[in-house]
């Protein structure tokens, strides 16, 4: 009786707890030359929520910062330097749009490639962090070795001991 009462409030937090869940995130949009474009999206908000800005670091170089599109509109460069990019409301503005949707652009120009970086957003909901991959050049190393899953392993070692023990079996009768 305790483990079907059990199951059940599992099973009831499993489904009150989802809309706390939060997935945005900041992408890698674009870069030409210096220009390196980051994408902000907003993923999984099912009600109304005020952003309250978010912050990029890990970066190297960093010259100028700029926002476009509803960005530009409702937040400012908070301040950056040539490791970081913090953006902050201006205005209290709310979102409750169909997600996931994208808010603007951050625009940042750099002397070198940023590589991967690091994102905080902070919103109404919470705070979502998270890394985003640098630019590469194509000439990375390939995709990597298959790595065969632990079940594959297990089936294929259970699979030798047979063999092994009906060939034991056949020698000794």
């Amino acid at each position: 009786m305790k483990t079907k009462l059990f199951l059940v409030a599992l099973l009831a937090s499993a489904f009150a707890f989802t809309p706390f869940a939060k997935a945005d995130s900041v992408t890698l949009e674009s870069h030409v030359g210096d220009t390196y474009n980051y994408q902000l999206t907003f993923d999984e908000h099912s009600t109304t929520f005020f952003l309250d800005g978010f912050q990029i670091t890990g970066l190297s170089g960093v010259t100028d910062a700029e926002l476009s599109g509803a960005l530009a509109n409702d937040f400012g460069i908070a301040n950056f330097d040539s490791s970081s990019v913090t953006v902050g409301t201006i205005y209290s503005y709310e979102y409750g749009k169909t997600i996931p949707f994208s808010v603007g652009t951050l625009t940042i120009t750099s002397d070198a490639a940023p590589g991967d970086v690091n994102f905080a957003i902070l919103d109404s909901n919470g705070l979502s962090m998270g890394q985003v991959e640098g630019p590469t050049d194509g000439s990375g190393c390939g995709d990597p070795s298959p790595v065969p899953e632990p079940s594959s392993i297990v089936l294929l070692g259970s699979g030798m001991l047979a063999a092994v023990g009906a060939v034991r079996r056949k020698f000794l009768v």
